[in-house]
């Protein structure tokens, strides 16, 4: 067989910047999302801007512009929730920020372009930095909250948590908001 041969029956997988993964996932969101309100995606609304990728200009995905009626309604549910949250008790609030890294890792590629083509970093940063230390900050208030009772006796949670979330750095910037914020049996 001849070089020219081995190296056309020479199979690769996608490189790892591959943007297809995102493009499908994007696709089958119909490139359009509402709010996180409850557990869940709200239906997008009236008013969205676009969200452009900035190498290229081109538009990434429609996003619901939030309104005051958005914000009232998603403090409302995390008023809701905050009581059961905290009475989880550190390690069932644990299991479920282990269960948020393990998700982060699992899903690292997708986050990792996605992040790329939204704010433009470099794909090194995204995959190599930002995305691993957003799992290593659930991971490591997953351990905190499983030692607050011993640690930190009489901390209590303060209750609804508002987080604003820059575009510069949008997964890394909301793992260090909102990991520590449930681990201490917040809501946000």
């Amino acid at each position: 067989m001849s070089v020219t041969e081995i190296f056309r029956t020479m199979s690769y997988g996608p490189a790892p910047e591959d943007t297809k993964l995102v493009e499908d996932w994007l696709g089958n969101h119909h490139r359009r999302f509402g709010q996180f309100i409850s557990g869940s995606f709200t239906s997008p609304g009236s008013t969205t801007f676009s969200a452009y990728n900035p190498a290229t200009a081109e538009v990434i995905a429609q996003v619901t512009q939030g309104t005051s009626e958005d914000v009232d309604q998603a403090v409302r549910a995390a008023k809701n929730a905050q009581a059961g949250w905290w009475d989880l008790g550190g390690e069932g609030r644990a299991k479920i920020l282990y269960a948020i890294a393990r998700q982060v890792q699992k899903h690292s590629r997708l986050f990792a372009v996605l992040e790329t083509l939204d704010n433009g970093k470099p794909i090194r940063e995204a995959r190599d930095l930002d995305i691993p230390l957003v799992a290593r900050h659930f991971y490591y208030h997953a351990g905190a909250a499983i030692t607050m009772a011993k640690t930190m006796p009489d901390v209590e949670p303060v209750g609804v948590c508002g987080q604003i979330i820059p575009w510069n750095f949008p997964m890394l910037m909301l793992a260090w908001k909102i990991a520590p914020a449930l681990a201490t049996g917040n809501t946000v």
